[in-house]
């Protein structure tokens, strides 16, 4: 595990981001469902005083609606996670990561990139020693080149 030096103002950021996690979570879930429960058991009790005899006690409506909610949500969260908001959310995610049209610094663009260039360069003259290098390729091997030297750079290629 790579420990990062970052004194107390980092620990207590990670400790406030992880709160923020647990509440998000957990806590609120918690607080929203309870909420709901006695407010619809209210509700419900009110509108249909017929089924006040079936739901007498509250703890009985919480397992009724602890089993129709808990299949409903089921179904809902598969259909919206794998059918549709999984897919949206993996492409914002992709779109907003920097590294999707830059380098990463490090190993890639220290290594990797000039490899690549390297392979490129060697390439193109193979391919110059065996006369087999047309005009068209030659045009690759420039705009690719010209892509990896400004990845080399930190700077970014593709669209934004």
């Amino acid at each position: 595990m790579v420990k990062s030096e970052g004194g107390i103002g980092q620990w207590v950021g990670r400790r406030f981001w992880e709160s923020r996690q647990f509440y998000s979570a957990y806590i609120a879930l918690f607080i929203a469902i309870t909420n709901w429960i006695t407010i619809q058991y209210k509700l419900f009790l009110e509108s249909v005083p017929s089924l006040s005899v079936v739901f007498s006690n509250i703890w009985v409506f919480m397992a009724v609606a602890a089993v129709v909610f808990t299949v409903i949500s089921i179904l809902g969260g598969h259909y919206i996670h794998r059918k549709r908001q999984f897919r949206i959310e993996q492409a914002v995610a992709t779109e907003e990561n920097p590294y999707l049209y830059k380098a990463a610094p490090g190993k890639e663009r220290d290594l990797m990139i000039p490899i690549a260039v390297l392979q490129l360069d060697t390439l193109e003259e193979l391919l110059r020693s065996n006369n087999a290098l047309t005009e068209e390729k030659k045009a690759q091997f420039q705009s690719f080149r010209e892509s990896l030297v400004k990845l080399m750079q930190g700077q970014a290629v593709g669209r934004m």
